[in-house]
């Protein structure tokens, strides 16, 4: 019997963690830590303490959002929370998204536990840009005087040497450094009915009924409204009777103004909308696998094939799409929508 400790910031992390608990052979214990938090993703965590079904034996928070002049004594005071877990738990492996969390790093120095890098998204196929002397020389130093020895500054996302092996969503497409260790396959198991059940949670008093949705349109920020809205509402169009559409999540003051934007965006009069502030990994569990996704280049499109790669996922392109980009799209498989500029 092993014990398993996740640290996840982020819904989508606790999604990928979750994933993975699922799939633990029987009598190992798995317990979820959130690190890293903050308001916003209250109603997200109240889901998850009711989430009878999670696969994981206990959840806690295990640090806030550190910011402001009491950063370091903020982080002081989360060490001793993961200490305390560490103490109880004994984990044999310890599970984050970012390797360069300095929670995941504390828990890796004070316990036996081996570590496994869980996809975090872009970092793992298009790497994080760094500089030589502001990342690895001065932050690195940085971390170490504030925290302690123990701190290692990791050449990329996953590939530091707390790092036993990643747990990757497309293991044959990710970056050299990370295959020079073994990389597993993320489970495809999202269509669970334990993960529509914390998608409705999440949904409150506004539950959806998405198995019969044909098309799903994802639109970005108004700021940068797509000059393409001719080629993705003629797509959205064509993909069937029940198509729907869902603004970005930062829009949601803006809905009052759907009529406008829906002109703009030359939307068909029966596209419904789907509530912005939803987290587009929540919806994911509840979408049929007849279903298609496009929109602009986003990581919402990514999110959407990472978690589940069985969908048909594209996206709007154009000659201003930077080209690591494309590359990224064509490698996981996400077709391409040519428009014009």
């Amino acid at each position: 019997m092993a014990k398993h400790l996740f640290m996840a910031s982020t819904p989508f992390n606790v999604l990928t963690a979750a994933m993975v608990a699922f799939e633990l052979p029987q009598g190992d214990v798995a317990e979820l830590g959130l690190i890293d938090q903050t308001s916003t993703t209250a109603a997200f965590r109240d889901a998850l303490w009711q989430w009878h079904s999670s696969p994981f034996d206990r959840l806690s928070v295990l640090s806030e959002k550190a910011s402001g002049q009491g950063k370091r004594q903020q982080r002081l005071v989360a060490f001793q929370r993961i200490q305390q877990r560490l103490s109880e738990l004994q984990p044999d492996w310890i599970y984050c998204g970012n390797d360069r969390r300095v929670e995941f790093q504390f828990a890796m120095a004070h316990s036996n536990a081996r570590g496994v890098y869980l996809d975090d998204g872009t970092y793992s196929y298009l790497g994080r840009k760094t500089h030589w002397l502001k990342d690895q020389v001065l932050d690195n130093m940085a971390k170490k005087l504030a925290y302690g020895g123990w701190w290692k500054q990791p050449p990329a996302i996953g590939a530091s040497a707390w790092i036993d092996h990643s747990i990757l969503a497309f293991p044959a497409s990710a970056l050299p450094v990370l295959q020079s260790k073994p990389c597993k396959p993320l489970p495809n198991n999202l269509q669970r009915p334990e993960f529509a059940q914390l998608a409705q949670m999440c949904l409150g008093d506004n539950p959806l009924t998405l198995d019969s949705l044909n098309g799903l349109l994802l639109l970005p920020h108004s700021s940068v409204m797509s000059d393409q809205q001719q080629t993705l509402g003629q797509w959205l169009d064509n993909c069937g009777a029940d198509i729907a559409y869902k603004h970005h999540p930062r829009t949601r003051h803006e809905l009052q103004s759907a009529g406008m934007a829906t002109s703009h965006w030359q939307l068909p009069a029966r596209a419904r909308p789907v509530p912005a502030a939803i987290p587009m990994e929540m919806l994911l569990p509840l979408l049929p696998q007849h279903c298609k996704i496009s929109g602009d280049v986003s990581t919402a499109l990514l999110t959407a094939k990472w978690l589940r790669p069985e969908l048909d996922v594209s996206a709007a392109v154009n000659a201003g799409t930077d080209a690591s980009w494309q590359q990224l799209l064509t490698t996981l498989g996400i077709r391409h929508i040519t428009g014009t500029r």
